[in-house]
């Protein structure tokens, strides 16, 4: 899938991984809900929450440098909408980490399968308008500026633009 990335689910069994990202407040690198408590951490990891969703409109995955036997960052696929085989992809990398290529990597591959094994016709992400590091992966990646939505995303400092890519199935 990734020359040098394993992209897979988070375990049980990688407990000590996540400890270490969390340990560093990293919390870009990890998915959305990992407690930052890391006596919450093996529940998290043995519950429901880290599974795909059930109605399949979500499934997160680390990047996990195999050399260096560490995550790199996460990749999630969210927002399924089966009517329309779209979904919108999500990454992040760790601040020690970025600048290596392992988002443009990551999301190729995600996206690869994603739009072929995964039964999708469309995969999207969004960024902020001055996130211009994320608009480079994105376009690295192979996915097309579609447009921007003014004050649509909500950060701590307020509201910013939204830049939307997407990659078509017939674009792979």
């Amino acid at each position: 899938m990734s020359a040098r990335l394993e992209l897979r689910e988070f375990s049980l069994a990688d407990g000590d991984l996540i400890r270490e990202v969390a340990a560093n407040a990293e919390p870009e690198a990890i998915p959305p809900g990992v407690p930052s408590d890391p006596e919450r951490l093996d529940d998290w990891l043995a519950g429901d929450q880290r599974l795909p969703d059930p109605e399949g409109t979500a499934v997160h995955l680390m990047m996990l440098d195999r050399s260096l036997g560490r995550i790199v960052g996460s990749i999630s696929v969210f927002h399924a909408d089966w009517e329309t085989r779209s979904a919108e992809i999500g990454y992040g990398v760790r601040a020690d980490q970025r600048g290596k290529g392992y988002a443009p990597e990551a999301l190729a591959a995600v996206t690869k399968w994603a739009l072929t094994d995964g039964g999708l016709q469309r995969a999207w992400l969004s960024t902020i308008a001055e996130n211009t590091a994320s608009q480079r992966v994105a376009e690295k990646a192979g996915f097309r500026l579609e447009g921007t939505l003014r004050r649509a995303g909500l950060e701590d400092d307020g509201l910013h633009d939204l830049m939307i890519y997407a990659l078509l199935d017939d674009e792979v």
